[in-house]
């Protein structure tokens, strides 16, 4: 096997260091897709359970609001840890911790949630379908941005492990 001068092998380190990093951001942000259809889902489910219980409950806004809230953010925690965000193996012990901190996330996002809802329904006399779909787009964003943190932990570390190491080989030329 011919012997490559060092500047050739550097450059060989590099290239085969940045396709690893090109292949890691296009796994990275290939989420993005499985989060919009799976959070659709569950973005359905929440409509669909808040109009069921505020027509049930009488038009209890916060009731309602609040019911859908919890069933469908189970349904998003199921998703993405089984569909969406399927490369952190975890034991039981590490699914409960990502739970808590998942529903820690989404209770910041109950706030503005039920505010949206209050507003637009109890004190505007909005139609509610149309404000819960207003609401379900505004705090989804907050929602992807919190979810790709609780599920995508690791897959940070790796990325600023690659890129600092990539800096590293850079200054030692």
């Amino acid at each position: 096997m011919p012997q490559l001068k060092p500047s050739a092998t550097n450059c060989m380190d590099k290239r085969a260091a940045s396709r690893a990093l090109g292949r890691k951001l296009k796994a990275h942000n290939s989420h993005f897709g499985r989060y919009v259809i799976f959070g659709f889902v569950a973005t359905v489910i929440n409509i669909i359970v808040f109009l069921v219980f505020r027509r049930w409950l009488r038009d209890s806004v916060f009731i309602a609001n609040t019911l859908a809230f919890i069933l469908s953010n189970l349904a998003s925690f199921y998703f993405n840890n089984k569909a969406v965000f399927t490369t952190n193996i975890d034991d039981d012990r590490k699914l409960w911790k990502k739970l808590i901190v998942f529903f820690t996330y989404r209770i910041i996002s109950l706030v503005p949630d039920t505010l949206i809802m209050m507003v637009g329904v109890s004190w505007w006399h909005l139609n509610p379908l149309a404000v819960k779909i207003c609401d379900q787009l505004l705090v989804g964003i907050f929602n992807y941005l919190t979810t790709k943190a609780v599920f995508q932990k690791h897959q940070h570390r790796i990325l600023r492990r690659l890129r600092h190491r990539q800096k590293q080989t850079r200054h030692r030329r």
